[in-house]
């Protein structure tokens, strides 16, 4: 079967025509990712590709980083979280528990009365009417809103469904009820869960409506499939309406496809893409999954995924230099050499700062960019608005900015435009020290060579240093992260590896010591008390920046790197290279008078029933969820008769066995069969 991959990154959209049945990628094609505008993007490289060859195609799967990237840098769109049974004199207690999940803005919430004592009992119903009437008013600045009621099982969701159809009725943005999408007993997780799949339900429609128009316009009426944070796929409107279950859909995706280009059962998979660098690892073929939940930045939610280690380093990292000493910034910029590229006005202003020939710091280089059109939007103050207005014609730099706000250059109101992924800055970054080195001609390096300059001169090195120093820059920080997922993985108990503060001197040493051994074998041979962190497996190389700098990486610790064909568009490549694979979990809940256990409930399409014997209430349950499971499987492209598998287990408050039974889950799994494929 013939499929199209389409893989959109921060930096880059990468397209490949793929034959499943010989394994081969048949074409290929790369574009800029056009933030503005994702159609453009995609639509380029969709155009690289032969014509007659789409015209064949049978199916169309996605990956992006969008997700991902959003939630690494915090930005997606204004979401708040309705918490519906949490006692309001115990939330500024919690706050502090809600801030290491990820949740920093707990501003609505309704609170419930218990109508008996006891973790079991059913609270009452919420007053309704206060929600209908203050609606408007707390959710006037909101784009998406969650809504998280405590205990859901006991009633199956019921106050969540009220609460979604009452808000429906009086507001027109997207909402996110928990019960749709988590069956975690970690209340802190399944509230970082839904707040951020409220957040990222705007971006992803998004992404979905440009590849929907890109299809139309080109006569593809064939199916759209997107892969998940697990490397499974899922129908594009079934993610569209649940996209956390995407935030490691590029990193999945470059496991995936990693694993097919290299043909090693085992190793490393390092995706270097624009934004952030993704580590994951593969043993005898399969992706290393992620124990109790997927964690990414700030957020620790419920969502199952593999193992991937993400930081913020790519291609497009913001170069920095304070007090002489150059640094990567975690947050992408657009490289100055794109900018340039794309704006005529860019170039011109640089020669003009060079002409000046005025100690520049790197706030006189850099541009700010519009990316998103707020104008009328409410939330946002007029100076927020001004300067979104001013730059919508062009880039202007901090100074040009000031200027026409009459505002001092540090009081412009900048960092929640950023924050929200309203403007970007563009500045210098590794893709620009890339093209100064020779190592990318993508694009004109004039306008990296004139800011370049200025930086070396903030860094107190020769102009002809500076690539070098942001090459060990970019080396330094991936074999710190490639450390401490090697550290993690062999002493998986060793608390201290998550402490930065711990780890951090410890990789320092290990790293210069590296170096050592790798550019002074003579002098290291007869060193003593070496430190050595070594890997056994191979790393694997995936997107475009990587071949510069994986092999050394890999000589530093120990090891060898593979850095297939087409490890650019490795992630388009696993897209649709990726299983079919439906999943569908179901509770039964245990229900309890005081301290004693009474009997189970299983909630079912709007419906409950009750059973006195643990048997007779999860082979109800069974019969549902195998009927079900069916349903699903053939919505998500699985043909004829799938495989199931059904797990059953018990949710427990208390130690191991031995504690408290609140829930049975059964989860039920389908694929292709062999015999289907």
């Amino acid at each position: 079967m013939l499929g199209i991959g389409i893989d959109t990154g921060g930096t880059c959209t990468d397209a490949v025509l793929y034959d499943s049945a010989t394994g081969k990628i048949l074409a290929s094609g790369k574009a800029n990712t056009t933030k503005s505008n994702l159609e453009i993007g995609i639509a380029n490289a969709m155009d690289n590709l032969p014509r007659e060859l789409i015209e064949k195609a049978e199916t169309i799967s996605l990956s992006t980083t969008l997700a991902t990237n959003a939630s690494l840098e915090n930005k997606g769109a204004r979401a708040k979280l309705l918490l519906l049974g949490f006692q309001e004199d115990l939330m500024e207690h919690l706050k502090k528990a809600f801030e290491s999940y990820g949740m920093h803005d707990m501003t609505r919430f309704i609170t419930m009365e218990a109508k008996a004592e006891g973790v079991f009992s059913q609270p009452m119903d919420p007053d309704w009417e206060m929600l209908r009437a203050k609606a408007p008013e707390w959710f006037a600045d909101s784009d998406s809103i969650g809504v998280v009621q405590l205990y859901p099982k006991a009633n199956g969701g019921r106050f969540e469904l009220t609460a979604l159809k009452l808000l429906q009725e009086e507001l027109d943005i997207p909402i996110t009820i928990s019960y749709d999408i988590s069956n975690e007993i970690d209340i802190m997780k399944t509230c970082a869960g839904t707040l951020l799949n409220a957040m990222l339900i705007p971006l992803v429609a998004e992404f979905m409506n440009a590849i929907r128009h890109v299809c139309a316009r080109r006569g593809l009426n064939i199916p759209i499939t997107i892969i998940l944070s697990n490397g499974t796929m899922s129908p594009a409107d079934e993610a569209q309406q649940h996209p956390v279950d995407t935030i490691l859909c590029g990193p999945a995706a470059s496991v995936v496809g990693g694993s097919v280009l290299a043909g090693e059962e085992s190793g490393i998979i390092v995706d270097m893409g624009g934004t952030t660098t993704d580590i994951a690892i593969v043993r005898r073929g399969i992706p290393a999954p992620a124990v109790g939940g997927i964690k990414i930045g700030r957020w620790r939610t419920m969502v199952e995924g593999i193992y991937v280690d993400t930081i913020g380093l790519g291609g497009d990292s913001g170069i920095l230099c304070y007090d002489h000493v150059l640094s990567l910034d975690a947050v992408r910029a657009i490289p100055l050499s794109l900018l340039a590229a794309e704006y005529p006005g860019v170039l011109p202003k640089l020669e003009d700062l060079r002409m000046r020939k005025d100690h520049a710091s790197r706030y006189d280089y850099e541009f700010y960019v519009l990316i998103k059109d707020i104008a009328g939007k409410t939330g946002y103050s007029k100076e927020e608005q001004a300067l979104c207005e001013a730059i919508r014609a062009e880039p202007l730099t901090l100074t040009e900015l000031a200027e026409r706000l009459d505002c001092e250059r540090r009081r412009l109101p900048t960092a929640r435009l950023e924050s929200d992924g309203v403007v970007i800055r563009s500045g210098l970054t590794p893709t620009d020290m890339m093209i100064l080195n020779g190592d990318f001609d993508l694009y004109d390096g004039r306008a990296a060579r004139i800011a370049a300059a200025y930086l070396a001169d903030s860094a107190e090195c020769e102009f002809e240093q500076l690539p070098g120093k942001i090459y060990e820059l970019v080396e330094r920080k991936m074999y710190h992260a490639l450390g401490r997922v090697i550290l993690g993985q062999r002493f998986p108990k060793t608390k201290e590896f998550e402490d930065p503060a711990y780890l951090t001197p410890i990789l320092d040493a290990a790293y210069s010591q590296a170096v050592q051994r790798v550019d002074h074998p003579d002098l290291y041979a007869d060193a003593e008390g070496v430190l050595e962190l070594t890997s056994r497996l191979p790393l694997i190389g995936v997107g475009a920046p990587i071949h510069i700098f994986l092999p050394r990486v890999a000589a530093l610790l120990g090891t060898r790197a593979v850095v297939p064909e087409y490890a650019g568009v490795a992630n388009a490549l696993g897209a649709v290279a990726s299983k079919k694979l439906a999943r569908e979990q179901l509770s039964v809940m245990a229900v309890y008078e005081h301290t004693v256990l009474v009997g189970y409930t299983v909630a079912y399409e709007g419906s409950r029933r009750f059973f006195k014997k643990r048997e007779d209430a999860v082979d109800y349950a069974r019969e549902n969820i195998l009927r079900t499971i069916r349903v699903k499987a053939a919505e998500y492209g699985i043909t004829g008769e799938p495989n199931i598998e059904l797990l059953i287990e018990d949710d427990r408050v208390g130690a191991g066995n031995t504690g408290l039974i609140y829930a049975i889950k059964l989860t039920a799994t389908a694929t292709q069969s062999e015999e289907a494929r």
